[in-house]
């Protein structure tokens, strides 16, 4: 089999991989991510053993579909990424809002500041 068809198949396999929903479960979603990665990395290294000078006309054409597959592969991990950012963006106000209610003295407060007239 040839390089690019090899490349085609990782990606394909990747991309339907990827349009399986991002589990709630921590430790499914970082196997998930985890797979996402050795998957890519196997990509990675199959693009670097293509020689783009000993092409055929078919291998050619299926770069052109491995193409327009790479395009919606991109805006699928994209999607992932994003949610990934907003769950970690969820964990940090979660993080916060617990510190706050363990020690809600510490730091500035909601109800204003106190200004002494005669120190003015």
């Amino acid at each position: 089999m040839s390089v690019v068809k090899e490349l085609y198949v990782a990606t394909s396999s990747l991309y339907q991989f990827a349009l399986e929903p991002l589990p709630e479960d921590d430790d499914a979603r970082d196997q998930f991510i985890a797979r996402i990665d050795k998957q890519l990395a196997s990509r990675e290294a199959l693009i670097m053993k293509i020689e783009r000078t000993s092409l055929t006309e078919s291998e050619k054409k299926l770069g052109d579909e491995l193409v327009k597959l790479n395009e919606k592969l991109n805006v699928r991990l994209s999607v992932i990424r994003s949610d990934i950012q907003a769950n970690l963006s969820e964990l940090k106000v979660k993080k916060q809002t617990g510190r706050r209610y363990e020690n809600p003295y510490d730091g500035p407060t909601a109800d204003g500041v106190f200004f002494d007239k005669r120190g003015v």
